[in-house]
């Protein structure tokens, strides 16, 4: 693409490419937060506090509908999340259950976002 020349810049699709890998940052943060919100579950379970417990188990809540949302955005993704807002809303949500329900999905998502992160910043 030669930008000096302004009539063969496709201004457009640079300004889609930029919001699109911002996009899919904030969903790979997200991610991170998510995954830091299930290590922190794991620490309060293991020391018996219940506060920190449901801190974690709120943050987890938002942000897997948050990851959600961003998934249904991208074309080749989805993060199913029935099975662990079931999950979350059981009496005692089971960490294990909660980390058996995502962190395969979460990983996958998480370098689909970054190839196409990459992908669109080749383009």
């Amino acid at each position: 693409m030669n930008i000096e020349n302004y009539d063969d810049f496709d201004h457009d699709c640079l300004v889609s490419n930029s919001q699109e890998v911002l996009n899919l940052n904030s969903l790979v943060n997200d991610i991170k937060v998510l995954t830091d919100s299930l290590a922190m579950l794991d620490n309060a379970i293991s020391k018996k506090d219940s506060v920190s417990q449901a801190t974690a188990l709120d943050a987890i809540n938002f942000r897997v509908r948050e990851i959600s949302k961003q998934s249904l955005k991208m074309s080749q993704s989805n993060f199913p999340i029935d099975k662990i807002l079931s999950e979350l809303s059981s009496p005692t949500p089971s960490a294990k259950n909660l980390h058996d329900s995502m962190d395969t999905q979460l990983e996958s998502l998480r370098k689909l976002a970054l190839s196409q992160i990459l992908t669109l910043s080749l383009e």
